[in-house]
């Protein structure tokens, strides 16, 4: 199953992410004593206050949790986990920066990774709660490289939505359900 949650920044979708997932998981270990509840990171270590941020991240979750640090390669990180486990991916909107400005690449290459991630997920039964901002909402730009990463984003968001089984907006710490 596919789960989609957005919401601006501090607005508390990770955390609902955390709990969402943490719920299906709890209901998994009825049927898949081998199922695991993972969390795919997408930030990068790249200095001591980054480092600082993610350590606590890690250690503010239930030790039932398990961290992958994915920056670039999420095919491969869900290539090794098992079916039936609950995967939250923080965040998105990370990942898909990453993309853009470590590999160049354009937005058919990442419609293309993304839309791979998809189908392993639904493949191998996973639960696949994907997490993202809401960066279309601001002042609009006058930088282009911001504006076409906001569209390549927005085109992802699309893709995803299309496909998910659930989707939710969180605002203010409310998680407002638009499908399923």
């Amino acid at each position: 199953m596919l789960t989609f949650i957005s919401g601006g920044a501090r607005s508390g979708k990770s955390s609902f992410a955390e709990a969402y997932a943490l719920q299906l998981f709890n209901k998994g270990m009825k049927t898949s004593k081998k199922a695991k509840l993972l969390y795919i990171a997408t930030a990068e270590r790249t200095d001591p206050e980054m480092e600082k941020r993610i350590e606590r991240h890690i250690k503010e979750r239930e030790s039932v949790w398990h961290t992958l640090e994915a920056p670039l390669d999420i095919t491969n990180a869900l290539l090794n986990v098992n079916e039936h486990d609950v995967i939250v991916l923080d965040c998105l909107t990370v990942w898909i920066n990453n993309i853009m400005y470590k590999t160049n690449a354009d937005i058919m290459l990442i419609l293309k990774e993304v839309s791979k991630c998809i189908h392993l997920s639904k493949q191998q039964q996973l639960q696949l709660i994907i997490v993202s901002n809401d960066v279309n909402e601001g002042i609009p730009s006058d930088n282009l490289f911001v504006n076409q990463y906001i569209y390549n984003l927005e085109k992802v968001h699309q893709l995803i939505t299309s496909n998910a089984e659930s989707v939710y907006q969180v605002v203010a710490g409310n998680p407002i359900q638009w499908k399923g």
